[in-house]
């Protein structure tokens, strides 16, 4: 996944749809990774910092510290917000697959076809919405001008 910053989010890195359709769902993938885990951390964290406890001798935090490294790392490799580039992240896996998705949907006349609908049915309620929005605009201003 790209990085989220605001300079990053130009014209030239999302033209279409389809790159904040993919974004969007890589994105609910890594915030359900980031939640599992989260997750499995709080009991395992408890078991450690007990286990250190009764078992950690001159070092009780051991078990809890190694829990935490456990957490950076895994944070590191799912790279939610994709503030880390290269290797070491779940987006080397990702990349590939987003490549192939958006060379068949350039590929394949179906889905060009079916993307150019959507896009232009999408186009379509945008206009009404902003037509509708400008009206109420207009009468809102009259109304101000009556008072």
């Amino acid at each position: 996944m790209s990085d989220v910053s605001e300079q990053d989010l130009d014209e030239d890195e999302h033209p279409t749809r389809l790159h904040l359709i993919w974004d969007v769902v890589i994105f609910q993938f890594k915030l359900a990774a980031d939640g599992f885990r989260d997750i499995v951390l709080i009991p395992v964290s408890l078991i450690a910092a007990l286990y250190g406890l009764v078992a950690g001798g001159h070092e009780p935090e051991r078990y809890f510290k190694d829990v935490l490294r456990f957490g950076r790392r895994t944070e590191h490799w799912i790279n939610l917000f994709g503030q880390r580039k290269g290797k070491g992240t779940s987006d080397r896996l990702i990349t590939p697959v987003r490549q192939k998705v958006f060379d068949e949907v350039q590929k394949n006349p179906w889905l060009a076809k079916a993307g150019s609908g959507i896009s232009r049915s999408l186009d379509e309620v945008t206009g009404s919405i902003g037509q509708k929005s400008a009206r109420k605009s207009k009468r809102s201003d009259k109304r101000k001008d009556r008072d």
